[in-house]
């Protein structure tokens, strides 16, 4: 597995002071250099699948099937030719099957060899028979209907009660309501009314709908839909305009409502719908939903990604899932527990996604508060809505208010890695929502006099002189995103820190890195680039904060900003804060010092400790 990242970015890390010297000599010169370089082939658009959600067979090189992983839907065959014997439709992709599967449903695959799978974003264990039999081939199959148990997770994820859990399943299992009342001994009264609730909780407009969120979280993280029916159009035997209108149905609208975006008759419509039906040999626009995003799922696994970005575990990070007013879009976040805590959000950087390193956890829940952490819109899992340069923060209040009130929290602390410009907005948009504040190495904005450092001081350099860049960077990083060049790339931001040197020597620090940004490579960091905007050029007007339980904590070992310069910009936003200059602090200090930050977020809500009201 590679760990250096391509040339345009790998000579930043291995040479900051040329690359900064080059910026600051020609800065234009130098952004016509690199974007030319590059040439735009670098793609963010993989997935971060979940472990339940994938089956396979692995043949040898004479076609005998030698093993097989993952759950039960995946045929059981002696050979590749027997699978392929149960083709039910012609492969309209030389790499893709369609079989008939041991239960009687139909299942999609992909095939390649071994040796051109090395590279597929697969579990370990897949992974290592590619390499013993590396003149085979192997099959992969992803299901929406056979993985019950990825689906009452991500049923679970939505906060449906256990018959709207159990309901559901059912009906992405069997296609309609009237057959899993059938396959689950329910009333089909019952089965309607909790079809109802759950399109209520979950914010769908119909069955297909609803169907099609469940199975996309039951999948893990998957990039944006930019290129949903060419993805289709490209896998299954439909034309363009099929594609477009399965893509369409799929995603809530009606049959009206498709021939009027389509500028084409209702007629029409049916017509290709029935066509379409008969091609894939299905019955119900729920099956369709279903089969939609069963086969964008398989084209991303299978995609060449230069090494596994890793899995989505939901026993590491407790995904839940809102859908925002309008229907389409969803919220994402993480509730670490107990329910009994007193709530505390942990605010995510501009550079990293919303989950929350493992010390800060259990440090918090040891002291009796309850984690919380939301996905700003265009991070990680939640989608951009209305956030723009120019308006950046009020999607995300929204979203971070619908939280609270779903969760039924009246007033909620705040410790903020980063993040600080977003945490101020926050309070001053919902001041009795919000309760005591830490804001821990706030970003101030950068300037010709501010600190320059590593490759993060020749980035920001970057940005600086080249707004371009911001969005250029952020592409060119994501989209090479893996363990190893997480850890590489994370050990040259914090050169010349012992704290932080010392950190990346835990593993355990790594891999908080690595969850916390690998949603980026999926596509989704708009937000990331538009909050570095508003960073880098000091472009939104921040309110001040007369609160008085407010702590601003620098680390003295922080590279990137000097702690005068962030004391003189946060001081004039929150006069009031308590001043914390961390003699032994980096970067990151919500892994290195959590007990100290667990301590004062306790001083600064007043909590009781050993009988004494600090």
């Amino acid at each position: 597995m590679k760990t250096a990242f391509e040339p345009v970015f790998q000579r930043l890390i291995d040479d900051p002071i040329g690359s900064l010297k080059n910026i600051r000599d020609d800065p234009l010169g130098f952004e016509t250099t690199v974007i030319a370089e590059e040439r735009g082939v670098l793609r963010t658009d993989a997935s971060i699948p979940s472990l339940s959600s994938i089956a396979a067979i692995v043949f040898d090189a004479t076609g005998n099937a030698v093993e097989r992983f993952g759950s039960n839907w995946i045929p059981v065959v002696a050979s590749f030719a027997e699978l392929e014997a149960r083709t039910i439709m012609p492969p309209h992709n030389p790499h893709m099957l369609s079989v008939r599967s041991d239960g009687g449903g139909t299942l999609h695959l992909v095939w390649a060899s071994n040796c051109d799978a090395t590279d597929w974003n697969l579990p370990a264990s897949i992974r290592g028979a590619v390499v013993r039999h590396d003149g085979g081939r192997i099959a992969l199959s992803v299901s929406g209907a056979e993985g019950a148990e990825m689906l009452m997770d991500a049923a679970k994820s939505y906060g449906l009660s256990g018959l709207e859990q159990k309901v559901l399943v059912a009906v992405v299992r069997t296609g309609s309501g009237r057959a899993a009342a059938s396959s689950i001994g329910l009333s089909y009264a019952t089965i309607r009314e909790a079809l109802v609730s759950a399109r209520r909780r979950m914010n769908a407009t119909n069955l297909p709908s609803l169907v099609k969120k469940l199975v996309s979280a039951a999948f893990g993280v998957l990039p944006g839909e930019h290129d949903g029916a060419a993805v289709l159009a490209e896998m299954l035997p439909l034309s363009d305009r099929q594609a477009t209108i399965a893509l369409m149905i799929a995603d809530g609208l009606r049959r009206n409502e498709t021939a009027h975006a389509l500028r084409i008759s209702s007629a029409v419509v049916k017509k290709e719908l029935e066509a379409i039906f008969a091609i894939l040999d299905i019955a119900t626009a729920a099956e369709l939903a279903r089969l939609v995003v069963e086969v964008r799922a398989l084209r991303l696994f299978a995609r060449s990604t230069d090494g596994a970005l890793g899995f989505f575990d939901p026993a590491i990070e407790p995904t839940r899932f809102l859908s925002r007013p309008n229907d389409r879009e969803i919220i994402a976040w993480s509730d670490y527990g107990p329910i009994s805590g007193r709530p505390v959000l942990v605010v995510h950087s501009n550079w990293s996604c919303r989950a929350v390193p493992r010390p800060l956890v259990v440090r918090l829940q040891a002291a009796g508060w309850r984690p919380i952490a939301i996905d700003r819109p265009g991070f990680g899992s939640t989608h951009l809505g209305s956030s723009t340069k120019s308006e950046p923060f009020g999607q995300a209040i929204a979203d971070t208010i619908q939280v609270m009130d779903r969760l039924r929290i009246e007033k909620i602390a705040v410790i903020a890695r980063c993040g600080a410009q977003f945490t101020a907005a926050l309070k001053a948009a919902s001041p009795d929502r919000i309760g005591p504040v830490i804001l821990v190495s706030p970003s101030s904005p950068t300037t010709t006099k501010s600190k320059r450092h590593g490759v993060v001081g020749v980035i920001k350099e970057a940005y600086f002189r080249s707004p371009r860049l911001i969005d250029f960077y952020f592409r060119v990083i994501c989209a090479q995103f893996t363990l190893a060049r997480t850890e590489q790339l994370t050990r040259s931001i914090v050169a010349g820190s012992a704290v932080d040197e010392k950190l990346c020597e835990d593993d355990q620090f790594i891999r908080d890195r690595f969850r916390a940004i690998r949603p980026f490579s999926t596509g989704n960091f708009a937000g990331g680039i538009i909050e570095e905007h508003v960073i880098s050029y000091n472009s939104f007007k921040l309110p001040i904060i007369e609160d008085h339980d407010w702590a601003i904590v620098q680390g003295a070992e922080d590279i990137q900003f000097h702690c005068d310069e962030v004391m003189e910009f946060w001081t004039k936003i929150v006069p009031h804060a308590k001043l914390f200059e961390v003699e032994d602090g980096g970067r990151f200090m919500t892994s290195s010092h959590a007990g100290f930050l667990v301590d004062l977020i306790d001083e600064l809500a007043g909590v009781m400790v050993s009988g004494v009201r600090q």
